[in-house]
């Protein structure tokens, strides 16, 4: 731990991060498996110093704070309260969070992680849009970015926040989300922004108007107790067992065997009407969610258009709810045929 503090310090009064400082960093860290509070605060500190980009430390930087934020505790890949707070008031120390450490640190958290508290997902897409609209530097791989437009790095980035590990499009984007990302867009046109942004919009916004209702994670409390009561390797163990005692069965375990079909078959047939009452839960949701009422009509109407103009990606999400909605407000109608 000493040599990490002094490696850490002698990096920060150098401003520099040099590759034999990444071997030092590497062996200090990772040397017994374990990284700890005191080691992700070293990095930080020396991300706050850091004056020139370095691909090797962007990654070191990265794969690190993961393994802390994600690895560390049970259960993993749930990032808690307590450790997103810290990450985030490690990030608020710096006036401008950068887009190759900061950035791409919360992007990879999101990501990798099965659930994250709500203000961390919050704080990821205001941090987003500053980096869209005002950040310059570069990225994780060292490719510049220019302020003012979105470009390709940006509609990944936004991908990786909106969507984390999720199958695209599929999980439910939030109001704060939608706003974002009309704020960007807001701020963007007339930019020289790809087209691949207008597609993300119209999809992810919509997602928020009548999409997806979203994926079922466990919560953390759901897993961590599933974690104590070592429910899926019991299960899998009596599993075995049972296969094992199969394979070279008495008359009891002939018996025990036949019993333990019947519970298998009943089990079976309660499990499949949970999974058709869910089913029919989802569809009933979905059908409700592909209405446009008319609250969803007059929120769409504060956001489109707002500065005279309609852009480019509000014209891609109008043409989007023409195609997906099931049903539009009459209040839609006449403001729609105006964009078209």
């Amino acid at each position: 731990m000493a040599d990490l503090i002094e490696t850490a310090r002698a990096i920060a009064a150098a401003g520099n991060v040099e590759p034999g400082d990444i071997r030092a960093l590497r062996m200090a860290i990772f040397a017994d498996g374990l990284v700890t509070r005191t080691e992700a605060e070293a990095l930080f500190a020396i991300e706050r110093t850091r004056s020139t980009h370095n691909d090797a430390w962007s990654e070191l930087f990265v794969e690190a704070l993961t393994d802390y934020a994600l690895r560390q505790e049970l259960p993993v890949e749930y990032l808690t309260d307590d450790t997103a707070n810290w990450i985030m008031g490690q990030i608020k120390q710096r006036k401008e969070p950068s887009m190759d450490a900061d950035m791409a640190l919360v992007a990879e958290l999101i990501e990798k992680a099965r659930e994250v508290p709500p203000s961390f997902s919050a704080f990821a897409l205001r941090l987003a849009k500053e980096a869209v609209i005002y950040g310059d530097g570069p990225d994780e791989r060292g490719r510049m970015h220019a302020h003012g437009c979105v470009d390709a790095a940006d509609v990944a980035l936004l991908r990786r926040i909106l969507w984390g590990a999720g199958s695209e499009g599929q999980l439910a984007i939030s109001r704060d989300e939608a706003e974002a990302l009309c704020a960007i867009a807001d701020a963007t046109n007339g930019a020289d922004n790809v087209p691949e942004f207008e597609d993300l919009f119209a999809r992810a916004v919509g997602n928020y108007l009548i999409g997806a209702t979203g994926r079922a994670v466990p919560t953390r409390k759901e897993a961590l107790e599933w974690t104590r009561r070592g429910d899926y390797h019991a299960s899998v163990l009596g599993a075995l067992g049972a296969l094992s005692k199969m394979m070279r069965p008495s008359a009891a375990d002939l018996a025990e065997g036949s019993h333990m079909r019947s519970l298998t078959e009943e089990v079976s047939i309660a499990t499949e009407a949970e999974h058709k009452s869910r089913n029919d839960a989802r569809d009933a949701a979905r059908a409700a969610a592909e209405i446009m009422t008319p609250e969803k009509a007059g929120w769409l109407l504060d956001h489109i258009g707002k500065n005279g103009v309609v852009s480019g990606p509000e014209k891609a999400l109008v043409r989007f709810i023409q195609r997906e909605a099931s049903a539009l407000d009459p209040s839609l109608k006449e403001a729609f045929a105006k964009v078209a």
